[in-house]
């Protein structure tokens, strides 16, 4: 076996490191962003605000897995390790619920435009 050339221990350090600071930044910002983006969704439609509700969601995760990232960190918890997964994980769930619920409504649109600009073709527009 070859030594390594690198501390992994380093390595893994830096990247808890790099997942806590910016986890917990793009956490606030993402909430931040979320709740404007639902108060502003509510002026039109009670539907509208579900988009900023999904990305506040989104940014307490993005929040909870950075926060997990630093309490590993400092002290080798555990259950921040568990902790961590599961945020991490949720929040891959949700952005691919939210991926296949847009590709779905984008064919949707791309149907109902294809219908609407076929059929006006035989109404003579």
């Amino acid at each position: 076996m070859q030594p390594q050339s690198f501390n992994e221990e380093l390595v893994a350090q830096k990247g808890l490191q790099r997942i806590a600071t910016w986890g917990k930044v793009m956490g606030i910002v993402m909430m931040i962003t979320g709740g404007i983006a639902a108060l502003s969704g509510l002026i039109y439609f009670i539907v509208g605000a579900i988009p900023g509700a999904i990305t506040v969601f989104l940014g307490y995760l993005t929040y909870k897995t950075g926060a997990a990232a630093a309490a590993i960190r400092q002290g080798g918890d555990t259950r921040a390790l568990s902790d961590l997964f599961h945020h991490y994980g949720l929040y891959l769930l949700v952005s691919f619920i939210m991926f296949a619920v847009s590709i779905a409504v984008t064919i949707l649109m791309f149907l109902l435009f294809g219908m609407f600009f076929f059929t006006s073709f035989n109404n003579g527009f």
